[in-house]
């Protein structure tokens, strides 16, 4: 007898056996799906496995709050929140506030989680609070050299002295709470504030008591060369001066428009 015919004499046998049982037991849907007795068995076989198991039954939608608390318990939820613990290990080197974490097992007692769910979360926020102290560090770098580069370029030959000013007319006037402010923003490296403390220490020099007068030179940034070298320019004076050699002021008025074209155009002098 071929094994087609076999499993064919098989299921017949099997669907007159069914046919045999009452209706209320033939009809049942956990039933339906059984083609042979190999099929049957092994459902039979499986169920018995289970019985004794430890099985976690879901509550039901209406369950009370001492239902849902006992099934939390069972998924390894600890009995209080300080039953959690924070991880030690794949952390990074970061400090977990004290106040924060105990609420957040506070939080996560309420809605069930257990202690691995508990401590894999904190590890993870403390993994995002980590790569963002490193990424604002590295933003910051880069704002500081875009900066460097941009007053550099806008200051020229004063730059040294405009950023001296800058950090003398900081400290003088906003002292070490917003020299503080400043670096922890970034708003230490905004060229428009770099230059607002620049222009506020140049008037602090300028002062005859605070600082050294009309005494003091000040190098000229190429805007500020090309700003008097254009106020020479619409002078009358001087452009005789400066274009007459046999003038009285020629030399000296050369060697101011001289001055100012080297602090105008850098590049050009180099």
């Amino acid at each position: 007898m071929s094994e087609e015919n076999n499993n064919q004499e098989t299921s017949e046998a099997f669907t007159e056996l069914m046919q045999e049982l009452p209706e209320e037991l033939r009809n049942n849907p956990s039933l339906k799906d059984f083609k042979n007795f190999e099929g049957m068995a092994k459902s039979h076989i499986s169920a018995q496995k289970m019985v004794g198991a430890d099985k976690i039954v879901l509550p039901p939608k209406d369950a009370t709050d001492e239902e849902r608390s006992d099934f939390f318990n069972k998924l390894g939820r600890p009995e209080q929140p300080d039953g959690y613990e924070a991880p030690t290990e794949n952390m990074p080197d970061v400090e977990l506030d004290k106040d924060m974490l105990s609420g957040f097992f506070d939080e996560a007692h309420r809605i069930g989680l257990n202690k691995q769910q508990a401590a894999a979360l904190v590890r993870w926020q403390a993994q995002q609070s980590d790569n963002f102290v490193a990424e604002s560090v590295q933003n910051q770098e880069a704002g500081l050299e875009k900066a460097t580069a941009a007053m550099r370029k806008e200051f020229g030959r004063s730059y040294d002295q405009k950023m001296e000013m800058a950090t003398t007319a900081l400290k003088q006037f906003g002292g070490d709470e917003l020299v503080e402010l400043l670096n922890s923003t970034g708003l230490g490296n905004e060229p428009a504030i770099i230059k607002a403390f620049a222009n506020v220490g140049k008037a602090i020099a300028n002062d005859e008591i605070v600082g050294g007068g009309g005494r003091q030179g000040f190098l000229m940034s190429p805007s500020e060369a090309k700003q008097e070298i254009a106020q020479k320019k619409q002078d009358p004076n001087f452009m005789k001066a400066y274009q007459e050699r046999d003038h009285v002021g020629h030399k000296e008025a050369v060697a101011d428009m001289q001055k100012l074209f080297a602090s105008a155009y850098p590049a050009e002098e180099a």
